[in-house]
């Protein structure tokens, strides 16, 4: 399958390196990872004390097919919004970068096509998306729920579904009921052995509530008749309510608390290297 590049900024505006768009990008170097280590000696052995992701780079050569007015379309788009700015890497799958444009080189007309080398920083591993929605109360065939993300539906068993996670890092999660609850609980569960797990101290009726575990966007709130409350204060402070999915099977509990439908959504963040 051919590799395909986009920018996203933070209004979800788009701006694609194709042919149709008459902005090509070549020569992408950086899309792979780079670690600063430190280590300790011990005779002839070295072992590792420490290792850190520093803030690295992705460059390329953006082609103009249409020569300056492509070029000033691209830079109107990054005029639009440049502070949120997503850089999608479509192949067999599709992920996503965190990125600034920190330059463009002076644009030259070389071969007879207009280009320049453009320079981004990489502030996030590599991103991928997925949804899940779990319905414990029947069987979703011919069922169809209007969300904007791919989703799969899992059948439970007794509250109970298995999620695969991959990714070289924890998993975070935006988790949503939708429905009736009566303090709410999910548990985590790898190998047979409970390892995370969120409890609110909640009785609601068709309410939507949202818990966060995304590292710089952390949130519990419930939204009731168009109205958005923060129920931080509401959560069992004994268990980590933050959830996040270690890498491996994940067998995930969810238990409503009520005999009603209740519907639970969990949005799934995985963090790759490369």
């Amino acid at each position: 399958m051919t590799r395909r590049f986009y920018l996203e900024n933070e209004h979800g505006q788009q701006f694609h390196f194709k042919y149709h768009s008459g902005v090509l990008l070549s020569n992408v170097q950086g899309l792979g990872f780079q670690f600063d280590m430190s280590y300790l000696k011990y005779g002839h052995i070295h072992k590792t004390v420490k290792s850190e992701k520093p803030l690295s780079e992705m460059s390329g050569v953006l082609n103009f097919m249409d020569g300056y007015y492509g070029y000033q379309r691209f830079i109107d788009y990054l005029n639009q919004g440049r502070d949120n700015l997503r850089l999608y890497y479509v192949s067999n799958d599709m992920k996503y970068v965190h990125v600034d444009v920190v330059s463009l080189s002076k644009a030259e007309i070389k071969s007879g096509l207009l280009s320049c080398e453009i320079t981004m920083n990489k502030k996030s591993y590599w991103v991928k998306e997925r949804q899940i929605i779990i319905d414990i109360t029947e069987v979703l065939d011919g069922k169809v729920y209007p969300y904007p993300y791919a989703y799969t539906y899992q059948i439970t068993q007794e509250g109970r579904t298995t999620i695969d996670i991959n990714g070289s890092f924890n998993a975070n999660v935006i988790i949503e009921m939708i429905g009736s609850v009566d303090h709410p609980e999910i548990n985590v569960i790898q190998n047979g052995v409970l390892v995370s797990s969120l409890r609110l101290n909640l009785v609601e009726e068709n309410v939507i509530i949202q818990i966060s575990s995304v590292a710089d966007n952390k949130y519990l709130k419930m939204i009731k008749d168009d109205i958005e409350t923060d129920i931080y204060a509401y959560q069992d402070f004994e268990k980590d309510n933050f959830i996040e999915l270690k890498s491996g099977r994940n067998t995930l509990e969810f238990k409503s608390g009520v005999m009603s439908d209740t519907l639970c959504k969990v949005h799934i963040f995985e963090y790759h290297l490369g």
